[in-house]
């Protein structure tokens, strides 16, 4: 909710200043003009008037076409060439709606074999960056397939007590999977919150992969798998690898890309 009031703030604010500087001129022509009329207050009331009227009609549009216009060729002056236009809305709208992001991820997992399936028991611990000059809030919020059979642990904000109080798993609004949201947590302007989430999810044996994605914008990521001694488990190829250990150290997830986790079984 904070979130989209900075958002009509931003957009409107120009109509709000221009209403008021309006009715301010109206004020001081009632209460003022009659008891002290000068040449100063009529042109002080005919000064905030057209102020108003020009803030409320003009800048707005003025402020949209200036930041239409200052973004719109960002990118040909970043690249040193020209991208077609639908590339460019999709990057110039990335940008816009990018506010928050996260970075010094680490992602522990563990597992572990039930029948004909894999479990995977699943820490994740992650810190929300907000670099905006506003206070935003950001929504903890897990989803998967149904597939998938998640079973959620816990949700935790680190100095956030309530934000995964009584947090648990519903049927997502078009009812094709599960998701849980925990309680809004505000991060205040330049500052940062720490979050944990635990959960399992299991795939079949005979599936042989695992594509966990990205919500948000995310910088590194640390993962770590523990697997029976009968699988052998690769993932993507990252900057640093050790046994059963991948350090994505410098890369960045943008929402929608995904990272590999693949297994097979071995004598």
């Amino acid at each position: 909710m904070r979130n989209k009031l900075w958002d009509v703030w931003e957009e409107y604010s120009g109509y709000v200043f221009g209403f008021a500087l309006v009715i301010l001129a109206v004020l001081i022509n009632r209460l003022v003009r009659p008891y002290w009329s000068t040449h100063f207050i009529d042109d002080l009331i005919v000064a905030l008037m057209i102020a108003g009227i020009l803030t409320a009609t003009v800048d707005p549009f003025v402020k949209r076409t200036a930041r239409r216009e200052a973004t719109r060729d960002i990118f040909h002056h970043m690249l040193g060439y020209s991208l077609p236009v639908v590339i460019r809305e999709r990057l110039q709208n990335t940008v816009e709606k990018t506010k928050i992001y996260r970075q010094n991820l680490t992602e522990h997992i563990v597992i572990s074999e039930d029948g004909e399936s894999l479990v995977f028991d699943t820490e994740v611990e992650f810190e929300v960056i907000n670099p905006t000059p506003h206070d935003l809030d950001f929504l903890p919020l897990l989803q998967f397939e149904k597939s998938e059979q998640p079973a959620l642990k816990s949700l935790t904000c680190f100095g956030e007590p309530n934000c995964g109080k009584g947090a648990k798993l519903g049927l997502t609004a078009n009812g094709m999977g599960f998701e849980c949201r925990g309680a809004e947590v505000k991060i205040p302007s330049g500052a940062s919150k720490r979050f944990k989430y635990e959960y399992s999810v299991r795939y079949p044996t005979a599936l042989g992969f695992y594509y966990p994605n990205f919500q948000y914008p995310t910088i590194g990521l640390a993962l770590t798998i523990k697997a029976p001694s009968n699988l052998r488990v690769t993932a993507t190829p990252a900057e640093h690898e050790a046994e059963g250990e991948w350090r994505y150290a410098n890369q960045l997830f943008m929402p929608g890309e995904r990272f590999g986790i693949v297994w097979e079984k071995v004598n």
